[in-house]
């Protein structure tokens, strides 16, 4: 009787039709990659349903179709990220996150946004844009996309760091070479300085800081060694505060760009360089360290090899 009953389950799906038995879709590894993808939105017809209100009202006045790009949705248990919109209409930032059906939207004046943080790690990359909303209500915003489409928000990112400049001239070559004496030190942060000035920025000071380890134990005559502070620099300038970090267990991982917006009272202070003496305009290595040569672009995962124990610092000035 029980050998009867087993067989009635295997009889059952024998009988049951190919074309009636569900299949699930199948992504290869490319799809699924393709997935954690940012996507520009260039019209009206490319907007999902659920943020189409928005634009509706932009386009009834008779306005061209702004700037947007689409992130995806990432269902982790620990890093989850809803579908947002972000949007630059030029002078404002909006960003719409997706709710259900429809959206909440958060508005970023220009000149109300205090911070913008890139961290990139490998292929995860995330935008945190920090600042007063339309309805000066403080907030922030992450986004979270594939660090291969990174591209897509240079434009809105360069938007927020213009929206103080009065100048569209080139950076001048002369704010560059400042940090030509970098090299010696750590050829890939010098070169991250010189890709973090934008258009008419004077840097004003600037600090170094290789990776600083200590050792923790021989074994078999290799020292292990612990890293207490990554590489670092920050970047005074006439508008801004840089500071890039390292990060990543290695510091080889990724790194985060932190652009913090000076108060417009602070911006083109001529009196800091008198009040800072000698110290004024310069630019300095606080120590050394090896690193290997990486690209400037503040998305690129550069590596480089862990100096093999803290070295003595080497201490420069350039001055205006």
């Amino acid at each position: 009787m029980i050998t009867r009953t087993r067989k009635i389950p295997r009889m059952t799906r024998r009988q049951i039709p190919p074309s009636m038995t569900p299949k699930m879709p199948t992504l290869n590894a490319v799809e699924q990659t393709k997935l954690s993808w940012a996507q520009f939105i260039g019209s009206y017809a490319a907007v999902p349903k659920a943020f189409q209100g928005f634009f509706e009202p932009l386009l009834a006045e008779g306005r061209a179709f702004p700037y947007a790009v689409l992130t995806p949705t990432y269902a982790g248990f620990l890093h989850r990220a809803t579908e947002k919109l972000i949007c630059d209409l030029g002078h404002e930032i909006h960003i719409l996150e997706r709710l259900g059906q429809g959206f909440e939207l958060q508005s970023y004046p220009l000149e109300r946004i205090s911070c913008v943080e890139v961290t990139a790690i490998l292929l995860d990359t995330r935008v945190k844009i920090s600042g007063v909303t339309q309805q000066g209500v403080p907030s922030s915003s992450t986004f979270k996309f594939n660090s291969v489409t990174d591209y897509l928000f240079t434009p809105i990112l360069e938007n927020i760091r213009l929206a103080t400049v009065d100048s569209r001239d080139e950076v001048l070559s002369s704010e560059l070479e400042k940090f030509d004496h970098w090299a010696e030190v750590n050829y890939k942060f010098m070169n991250y300085a010189k890709h973090s000035l934008v258009r008419g920025e004077k840097v004003i000071q600037a600090v170094l800081q290789a990776e600083i380890r200590a050792g923790e134990f021989t074994l078999m005559g290799r020292t292990f060694y612990r890293r207490i502070s990554p590489a670092h620099m920050t970047i005074l300038t006439d508008r801004e505060l840089i500071v890039v970090r390292e990060e990543g267990s290695r510091g080889g991982g990724g790194q985060v760009w932190r652009n913090v917006a000076l108060h417009p009272a602070e911006r083109g202070r001529s009196s800091f360089d008198k009040q800072q003496g000698d110290a004024a305009g310069a630019i300095h290595p606080a120590a050394s360290g090896r690193s290997n040569r990486a690209s400037v672009s503040p998305f690129d995962q550069a590596r480089s090899r862990p100096t093999a124990r803290p070295v003595s610092g080497v201490d420069r000035s350039v001055t205006d």
